[in-house]
């Protein structure tokens, strides 16, 4: 009798254990923590610095575009070598001329002088296209100028968005630009003088009109001192350097401000000395005059070309006109480096 209740009493105990163990089995899983699988690319690795989020992205080249008012703009970026997004860099904009492709700009006025020189020294160089490829100076050039095309605005967005994706070091933000887009980097100089630091006008102008009848158009008004280096050649016949009408057959009887005009409008705003120092080469093609002292150390410079073209001065082309070789996209570098946005 006893042994058939010691019987009952285990198989109940092992069923008990059974269950106990089938319960387990099902339950604690549920319980357990789950480890979840995270994948990380190098785009998605982000840098925070203050409030501010940054995705990294690998030096190289991007064609890339984004809508701004109904219309899709492009823009060449260029990401030095030694860019590991923890450093902030310095961010360099080039503006191509008029009719120009930014292949054409790359390859004949300057552009690839800019990449060049980026993997050297270190700085973010971007090339924004021009709708039709023109900018919309004050007076010119192009579908950019007829309809009224919002290029400051875009340039704006497009600086703030390069902000928001690279390191970027708010302080050194310049601006480069040949012909219109040396007419548009003057113009931005004035309009954003918030965020440059410093621009170049290579061939360029202040001011002008459609034509003699016209009346002239100028910038405005900077509201912040910007360092100011100017380039132009005495032989320039599509922006004279003297101003007045241009003798180009594709500029349409298109006038001029003069660059005494353009370095005179910089020279007052920024507060520089009314006279500059002068330096020149030994067979005086090539003449420097400077204007220091200005508000937050801003400097205007002036390179005055004698017989110089409507072109980008660099080597070797600049051996025919015995100007020593002189690298505009050097002098500019060095230029842009010495000239930080001061708070």
């Amino acid at each position: 009798m006893w042994s058939s209740h010691y019987r009952i009493v285990i198989i109940v105990v092992a069923v008990v254990v059974i269950l106990l163990a089938v319960s387990a089995v099902l339950i604690l899983p549920s319980m357990m923590p789950h480890k979840t699988s995270s994948t990380s690319t190098i785009s998605s690795i982000s840098n925070t610095t203050s409030s501010t989020t940054t995705t990294f992205m690998a030096p190289g080249s991007y064609q890339l575009s984004f809508e701004f008012e109904n219309i899709n703009r492009s823009y060449l970026l260029y990401i030095p070598s030694s860019y590991d997004g923890n450093k902030p860099m310095p961010l360099v904009l080039a503006l191509h001329g008029y009719g120009e492709s930014l292949n054409t700009f790359m390859t004949q006025y300057g552009g690839s002088t800019f990449i060049a020189k980026s993997d050297k020294e270190g700085f973010i160089v971007v090339f924004p296209e021009g709708v039709d490829l023109g900018w919309n100076g004050p007076f010119c050039c192009g579908t950019a100028h007829k309809n009224n095309i919002n290029d400051v605005g875009f340039i704006r967005k497009l600086i703030n968005r390069l902000q928001q994706q690279l390191r970027v070091d708010s302080s050194r933000i310049y601006l480069a630009g040949f012909s219109n887009g040396a007419i548009m980097a003057y113009r931005l100089a004035a309009e954003l003088s918030d965020k440059i630091a410093a621009i170049a006008a290579v061939e360029g102008a202040i001011g002008g009109g459609e034509n003699q009848s016209a009346p002239l158009s100028t910038i405005a008004e900077p509201s912040q001192p910007v360092s100011v280096i100017i380039f132009h050649g005495t032989g320039d016949s599509v922006v004279p350097y003297e101003g007045g009408l241009s003798t180009d057959p594709q500029s349409n009887g298109m006038v001029f401000l003069s660059v005494t005009d353009s370095v005179a409008f910089w020279v007052k705003a920024d507060g520089c000395s009314k006279e500059p120092q002068t330096e020149k080469s030994i067979d005086g093609n090539l003449i420097k005059d400077v204007y220091s002292g200005g508000a937050k150390n801003t400097d205007v410079v002036l390179y005055t070309l004698v017989g110089w073209i409507h072109a980008w001065p660099k080597q070797p082309l600049t051996n025919v006109f015995h100007l020593g070789g002189i690298n505009a996209t050097d002098i500019i570098w060095d230029f842009f480096q010495s000239h930080p946005k001061q708070s």
